[in-house]
């Protein structure tokens, strides 16, 4: 009996001890865990959305305007005046933080403070969306912010730019001179529709078939194109795969006349080449003033060579012409035209330097440790750390003999570094007007989605060590072209600065 006794009462302590308290209340531990950690996601998360968004707009609406509706506004231009809202940081020891300009003593230098902006575009997104009445694009819409962000580089940095992927696509394309097609241009008459040939490139299967300049395309593959669009006609019915043909009918003068025409890659001539005689300069017909009777050149052994940029299409295409002109042609001088040149490519521009100078020039290296001994200078650049690169002569390439450069107001860059060069070994004479001055050097970098950033990134020095930023180069003879539209507008053979050029290589030969 008493063990039984006992037996219980152990049974009801040991039930007692298993009984406890529940930790929070009436609530498990689980729940109490997930309690807090809502607690805790909703404080967060609200503390984040004001930090870089700002106070919701329907609630700074409620507490500063009672519903009135254009709280927004009125919390941008409050924001706008926080020192931590304008969108930089200034970073000068004992500046005032208020203001956002000091004496000698004030700011040194300044950052985009991010996270203001990312605070002040989220509430200008809140105003859009609250009341703009039309769709938004948000492609166009982040495209313009970098845009924007680049363009405040421009009172310093002109050349400073941000590139959509689809406008890094454009440039690509236009610095190309390869393209599928025929080898035609076309242009669409406004009175009578009619799509008429207007250029056909040498080599290409256009002139192979024996398009011409005027003839008027009118079927193709047995579809009558007259009256139909350009733009509909080019790509459907004259374009397609390479190696493929069309059969197309042309008039030409009264007569329809049917050939057939492949398709293939097409290259875009660049450059304008040949001898004084090709482009139509006679010295027998030169003014008395710039003819010299006692020099023994005759204008099919002056060379003529004239491109508009230096990209890698230009230097292609350029070392070809030289080619042709030294070895077949046989030049015994040469004129190159760089007017209206805006530049391109340093490396371009060295590479046609190397293939015009020996390797060996030594003048600007010799004894200047920070230069390779023997060898040809090009060019150099600098950062502002004092760091660059330099470019010298290697391919074991040389035209030797007289050259004349014609440059304009318009020459720059690349083609400043060009004359400037050839200028500063003796081996050219510049004529023409005082060049652009463009002595800088832009940085393209391209970001993962395709687009890019271009600034200005290091000065440019010619061989003698002279930066020509808004200085320009001088030239040896200086010929003004005209005051005038008229003046411009007129041939090689009337052109005043390429006759003194004419006259220049006659003289000194």
């Amino acid at each position: 009996m008493q063990n039984e006794e006992k037996n219980q009462t152990n049974e009801t302590e040991n039930s007692t001890k298993k009984q406890k308290k529940p930790l929070f209340g009436n609530f498990d531990f689980v729940y109490g865990f997930l309690l807090g950690l809502a607690v805790m996601f909703i404080i967060g998360g609200s503390t984040f959305y004001v930090y870089f968004f700002g106070i919701p707009p329907f609630l700074n609406d409620l507490l500063v305007n009672r519903g009135a509706g254009n709280a927004s506004l009125t919390l941008a231009s409050a924001s706008e005046l926080q020192t931590g809202d304008k969108g930089y940081s200034l970073a000068a020891e004992g500046a005032d933080a208020g203001t956002e300009t000091g004496g000698s003593a004030g700011v040194v230098k300044s950052s985009v403070n991010m996270a203001a902006i990312t605070r002040k575009l989220g509430m200008l997104q809140s105003i859009l969306d609250q009341n703009y009445l039309f769709p938004e694009d948000p492609d166009k819409a982040a495209t313009y912010i970098y845009k924007g962000l680049l363009a405040s580089l421009t009172d310093d940095d002109p050349y400073a730019h941000y590139y959509s992927a689809e406008e890094m696509r454009e440039s690509k394309s236009s610095k190309q001179s390869t393209y599928h097609g025929i080898g035609a241009m076309v242009q669409q008459l406004e009175g009578t529709n009619e799509i008429v040939v207007t250029k056909v490139y040498e080599g290409s299967p256009a002139e192979e078939a024996g398009l011409q300049v005027g003839d008027v395309l009118y079927k193709v593959d047995g579809i009558d194109i007259s009256g139909m669009s350009i733009s509909y006609v080019l790509p459907n019915l004259i374009q397609g795969e390479d190696g493929t043909t069309f059969n197309c009918v042309v008039k030409r003068y009264g007569q329809e006349i049917s050939m057939r025409i492949s398709r293939g890659n097409v290259e875009v001539p660049r450059i304008r080449y040949g001898t004084l005689d090709e482009i139509g300069i006679d010295f027998k017909d030169l003014p008395s003033e710039t003819s010299d009777t006692t020099s023994s050149l005759s204008p099919s052994e002056v060379g003529y060579l004239s491109f508009a940029n230096f990209y890698d299409v230009e230097e292609r295409q350029a070392k070809q012409a030289l080619d042709t002109l030294v070895e077949t042609a046989k030049i015994k001088a040469l004129i190159i035209d760089l007017r209206g040149n805006g530049g391109g490519d340093i490396e371009v521009a060295s590479s046609l330097l190397d293939y015009i100078l020996p390797d060996d020039l030594t003048k600007y290296t010799d004894g200047n440790s920070g230069f390779q001994q023997g060898k040809t200078l090009f060019a150099y650049t600098r950062d502002k750390n004092g760091k660059g690169q330099e470019w010298y002569a290697g391919d074991g390439h040389e035209i030797d003999i007289p050259i004349v450069v014609l440059q304009n107001q318009n020459s720059a860059s690349a083609a400043e570094l060009f004359s400037g060069c050839l200028k500063d070994y003796g081996r050219a004479t510049i004529v023409g007007t005082k060049s652009y001055g463009k002595g800088i050097v832009q940085t393209i970098t391209s970001l993962q989605d395709g687009s890019a950033v271009e600034f200005t990134t290091h000065y440019y020095y010619i061989p003698s060590g002279q930066n020509i930023h808004r200085l320009g180069i001088t030239p040896d003879i200086s010929v003004e072209l005209g005051s005038n539209a008229e003046e411009y507008m007129v041939t090689l053979s009337e052109d005043r600065q390429m006759l003194a050029a004419v006259d220049a290589i006659r003289k000194n030969f």
